[in-house]
């Protein structure tokens, strides 16, 4: 009796401490505060999940736009067989599986991967490279974790997609705003002010190389400003939520001043009714400043080439106000890659501005061919419905994009 009463205390003293040691299981969420499907899932969703598994399960939250963080996410995607390409937030690592996107998988998917790492026994493993290794090689004596990693194809073949869209968009996006009205016209008076001032193969050369490097690196430091600029408000998101809707504003309203340019010119053939173009005293600025800085063409070869850098990089700035209509969206599509990739971004914004100035390379090299700037402008005033319909398409494109985004 005193035996049985022994063991009977001693089952009892014990049975406390067994349930005291269960662990629940670890959820690791990886957003990020500039995305809006992140944004979406935090407010909607990630309480109710919390809710239903408080008793069985404890979230571990991390915001990829700190770096630590994003080390945490990148080493734990690797490790658990996803490319840098199919990385993606919101994330859901639990147990085995992983979840990426809102509501596509998270909301979707998530109740029953949760319920299946508590049935199964599976840990979430997250973490530094070490730690991660460790939990790799627990993972793969269960033989089940190659099943799991290979679960997400349809949304890897989705997401490569959508950054090949991206990527195309970019480059249409150059070259169209390249031989929009606002940056044609310029490039025509240039080549016809050096028309008139008799400069020779060599000249025009000179002059074209060192004008067309100077918008190229004018364009370049402009949009890395903008860039640079909201990439650091990234982590306010309401900043970032306004400039969101503000550029999808302005993209809808540049989509209908386009169309309406387009029937108006269609109908009237009369280029002073276009709305989007550069206004008269934006035009006189330019021209007194090429006047100013070119009219004297027996400068030296190096003082000529600085006078043409300087007129490039200002009438860069002066031009801006109106090509600035294509590159403020395409910066926001570039912005969404930065999230995910900054060097990605910044091979975007240097796509974009090379594509920018192929136009003006090709306008230079045919005037050195002996074209004429009459026949420049005959071909812009023949295609500038052409052009603004190309406007049109590009503006509707990256609405798209950037509503796509949201």
């Amino acid at each position: 009796m005193k035996r049985l009463l022994f063991i009977l205390l001693a089952l009892l003293f014990c049975l406390p401490l067994t349930f005291a040691g269960e662990e629940k299981l670890e959820i690791a969420i990886f957003t990020s505060p500039t995305c809006g499907h992140c944004q979406k899932f935090k407010r909607e969703y990630l309480a109710i999940l919390k809710q239903d598994f408080q008793d069985k399960a404890k979230f571990a939250e991390f915001d990829v736009s700190k770096p630590e963080d994003s080390i945490i996410f990148h080493d734990t995607m690797l490790e658990y067989g996803l490319g840098i390409e199919s990385m993606g937030v919101p994330a859901m690592v639990v147990g085995k599986s992983i979840l990426l996107g809102y509501p596509e998988q998270i909301r979707t998917q998530g109740p029953s991967a949760i319920l299946k790492a508590l049935r199964e026994g599976e840990k979430t493993y997250y973490g530094t490279q070490a730690q991660i290794k460790e939990c790799k090689i627990k993972q793969e004596k269960e033989a089940e974790l190659c099943e799991d990693k290979t679960k997400n194809t349809a949304l890897e073949a989705a997401q490569n997609m959508f950054k090949r869209i991206s990527f195309w968009a970019i480059i249409v996006a150059g070259l169209v705003d390249g031989i929009n009205p606002c940056a044609f016209a310029v490039i025509v008076f240039f080549i016809s002010f050096l028309s008139v001032y008799k400069y020779d193969k060599k000249e025009i050369i000179l002059v074209g190389s060192a004008y067309c490097g100077s918008v190229f690196v004018a364009y370049i430091l402009i949009g890395l400003g903008l860039f640079n600029f909201l990439y650091k408000m990234s982590s306010f998101y309401y900043v970032m939520w306004g400039f969101k809707w503000l550029t999808i504003g302005l993209c809808a309203l540049f989509l209908v001043l386009s169309l309406y340019d387009f029937i108006v010119y269609e109908i009237t053939k009369n280029a002073d009714k276009v709305i989007l173009q550069l206004g008269k005293g934006y035009k006189e600025k330019i021209h007194k400043i090429i006047r100013y800085f070119l009219r004297d063409k027996n400068k030296s070869a190096f003082r000529l080439f600085c006078a043409a850098v300087i007129v490039g990089f200002l009438v860069s700035l002066i031009e801006a106000v109106c090509t600035g209509q294509v590159y403020l969206p395409t910066i926001a599509v570039i912005l969404k890659e930065a999230n995910q990739d900054f060097l990605r971004a910044m091979i975007y914004l240097l796509t974009y501005n090379l594509m920018f100035i192929v136009p003006l390379v090709i306008i230079f090299a045919l005037s050195v061919l002996g074209y004429e700037s009459k026949t420049f402008n005959d071909f812009l005033r023949k295609h500038l419905g052409l052009t603004k319909l190309a406007l049109c398409l590009l503006f509707l494109g990256l609405l798209i994009l950037l509503i796509a985004n949201i």
